[in-house]
């Protein structure tokens, strides 16, 4: 037996688990879905508050069963979800659902873009008379909008980062290698409360908790979707921290996504021990006055791709266009993405995107400047659209911070 006082938990009430099963069942009905199958962690945890071995079933009415492998005692214990079933193999999937409908479906929706071909071919051997549909951006669209426990939450991961942010000089000295000052920081975190995970949605997107990059390093693109990879320890991690020292009047980014109760923030901040060069000096100040322009200007119903051509217009005018968000042809075509239960929520502020910012999303805006032979300086904030405007949640000053 689990004792329930060793275990915490996700602080969610039923009723805000009812409610989104019954804006799921919403949008469902609207696509002529009769039942969502959900059984990816972060989706699974947005409708449950566990995410223990399983699958959540959402019909089109609303009407929800959590049906697990393992650990059916401790999901009973994280979830407050009435309907809780163990779940020994796919017959009893296949049972549950008719259970719930009352029926045998007719279409069933998946998230296509998390689903493993091998789970795919396995429910379709169950269910060989049903069309599988793609479920995943009803749900994406629908955990784009926070509300208020999801904004507390992303708050408190902020605070995080402004109280480690407010101790670098404790934490952080020249001739400190990159993954030294990552595991520093990374640990300040941790005893502050970060919950030591970061997730990332997407085919081989990897994602830790806080990255480090020093002068030239900061500058070495690598796979991930990002303006900055750095060297990493090794090819087979390839982004993030390495070998590489902390030294005098070289531009440091601190890139970190401390977490709390599942919900990420995302925010950058550049120090320096001594002074930076005026040309990436410079170059800070165009990003902070793109922040700038954000925080004065963003409102409910902008389009997400103006605000990526408006920042880019404004590094154009600064000589700078060539350098922002990556250099060359290694540029990504964003400058914001929402946050949340992954790091690469939705919205995307950026190139050729459909969204439009609406009350409830919470995103993170990114402004960086590359220079393949001198490092990067940028900012990163997080703000909550309101119905007014944008409320900006980080509470760190985006001064530059000298050491």
């Amino acid at each position: 037996m689990i004792d329930p006082e060793l275990l915490p938990l996700s602080g969610f009430s039923r009723a805000v688990f009812l409610e989104r099963a019954k804006k799921l069942g919403r949008v469902l009905a609207q696509n002529d879905i009769p039942l969502a199958i959900i059984g990816y962690n972060p989706d699974l945890y947005y409708f449950t508050g566990s995410i223990q071995q399983g699958f959540v079933l959402i019909t089109a009415e609303g009407r929800q069963a959590y049906l697990v492998r393992k650990d059916f005692e401790r999901a009973r214990i994280e979830s407050p979800l009435e309907d809780i079933r163990p779940l020994r193999n796919f017959k009893g999937l296949k049972e549950g659902i008719v259970a719930l409908l009352g029926r045998y479906p007719e279409r069933l929706a998946l998230s296509f873009d998390v689903v493993p071909v091998a789970l795919y071919n396995r429910l379709r051997a169950v269910f060989t008379d049903v069309i599988f549909v793609d479920g995943a951006g009803l749900i994406r669209s629908l955990r784009m909008i926070k509300d208020k426990g999801e904004i507390d939450s992303i708050r408190k991961g902020i605070a995080i980062y402004d109280r480690v942010i407010n101790n670098l000089p404790d934490l952080i000295h020249e001739g400190m290698t990159e993954a030294e000052a990552e595991a520093t920081l990374i640990l300040a975190m941790c005893r502050l409360g970060h919950q030591s995970r970061t997730r990332m949605r997407g085919w081989n997107q990897e994602a830790i908790n806080g990255y480090v990059y020093t002068g030239r390093n900061a500058a070495v693109p690598s796979f991930l979707d990002a303006p900055l990879g750095g060297v990493g320890a090794n090819p087979a991690v390839a982004m993030g921290g390495g070998a590489a020292v902390i030294q005098r009047d070289e531009p440091v980014i601190f890139d970190a996504s401390p977490g709390v109760n599942g919900y990420v923030s995302d925010q950058t901040r550049t120090f320096v021990v001594g002074a930076l060069p005026e040309k990436l000096k410079d170059a800070y100040h165009v990003t902070s006055d793109m922040i700038a322009a954000f925080e004065a200007g963003a409102a409910p119903g902008d389009a997400c791709e103006d605000w990526f051509y408006k920042l880019e217009r404004m590094a154009d005018k600064a000589g700078l266009v060539e350098n922002f968000m990556g250099y060359d042809q290694k540029r990504v075509p964003y400058v914001g993405h929402g946050i949340g239960l992954e790091l690469n929520d939705w919205p995307v502020l950026g190139k050729k995107t459909a969204w439009r910012l609406e009350p409830g999303m919470v995103l993170a805006l990114e402004p960086k400047m590359v220079f393949p032979e001198s490092g990067a300086v940028g900012l990163e904030n997080d703000y909550l659209v309101t119905d007014t405007g944008v409320e900006r949640l980080s509470i760190t000053d985006d001064t530059l911070i000298r050491l």
